[in-house]
């Protein structure tokens, strides 16, 4: 005995949606008897988080190997406790026999080049510690601020001094303060020509704006952890600190200033070659 089965139209055949993922019966012709059953549902591999998340690690993995970013991580923090110290010493120092002449200008020139200054120009760093996690947008927020605080401190601590000793300024550590003061003025003003570097592409063009503006930068913080040095052999210093801890606060300083242009250095490398592959 046969038994018929019967045909299915070409209207009843089973359509399936693959691309959707709402809930919605599986067949027309033949409902699921569980209502709730959810249909195929496909992600393209590309429009995955984990997937970008993925792709931007193996992309840093290709151009870092990971000891190396575990070097520029551990040197990173090294350079942060550097930073902290000498900050807080001479906070303490100034602030202990009051923000007056000589005090009030060691504490602006070191809160404003050697802390905001000094976290400005690694901003964009990738092995910053700090601010590895943020957006590039963020980031750019981020380098302003400290920017501004650190030129606008660094630069009036200086002014101070300047005006203190009537512009004379005799010793190698007047000569680089004020050689630190006119790039700081300079590299705030190219600053601001590179945030407006599309508004004045017509003169410059934006790469070379930026880099121009990398290059004053470093050469400002270079020159100001430079001043911050000499600065360590003035009576007023020598006076308030013991042999052993001068050393100390010299070595900080040039530590702090070589591990901090890493960064810098490295950009100025990167738009430097670009520049030289376009002539």
């Amino acid at each position: 005995m046969t038994e018929h089965l019967p045909s299915v139209s070409s209207s009843q055949q089973r359509v399936v949606d693959y691309g959707s993922t709402t809930t919605r019966a599986v067949s027309r012709a033949y409902p699921s008897p569980d209502p709730a059953q959810r249909t195929a549902s496909f992600v393209f591999v590309n429009e995955s988080p984990f997937y970008a998340r993925m792709s931007h690690n193996s992309v840093h993995g290709d151009s870092q190997s990971e000891p190396l970013q575990r070097l520029e991580f551990f040197l990173n923090v090294l350079n942060q406790m550097c930073i902290g110290f000498i900050t807080i010493y001479i906070s303490y120092l100034t602030l202990r026999t009051g923000l007056a002449g000589t005090g009030l200008h060691a504490w602006l020139v070191t809160i404003g080049f050697s802390f905001f200054m000094a976290e400005g120009v690694m901003v964009h760093y990738g092995g910053n510690v700090l601010t590895n996690s943020y957006k590039r947008s963020t980031k750019t927020t981020i380098h302003w601020i400290l920017m501004i605080l650190g030129g606008g401190c660094g630069a009036a601590g200086a002014l101070i001094k300047m005006i203190q000793k009537g512009f004379l300024l005799k010793s190698t550590h007047g000569k680089l303060g004020l050689t630190a003061f006119i790039l700081c003025l300079l590299a705030m003003s190219s600053g601001l020509a590179a945030l407006c570097s599309m508004r004045v592409k017509k003169l410059i063009t934006p790469l070379l704006n930026k880099a121009f503006h990398n290059f004053l930068g470093v050469a400002c913080f270079v020159v100001a952890l430079v001043t911050q040095y000499y600065g360590y052999q003035t009576g007023y210093f020598t006076k308030r600190a013991e042999a052993d801890l001068q050393v100390l606060m010299k070595c900080l300083t040039l530590i702090s200033l070589l591990l901090s242009s890493i960064g810098p250095l490295k950009s100025l490398y990167v738009r430097v070659k670009t520049i030289s592959k376009q002539l």
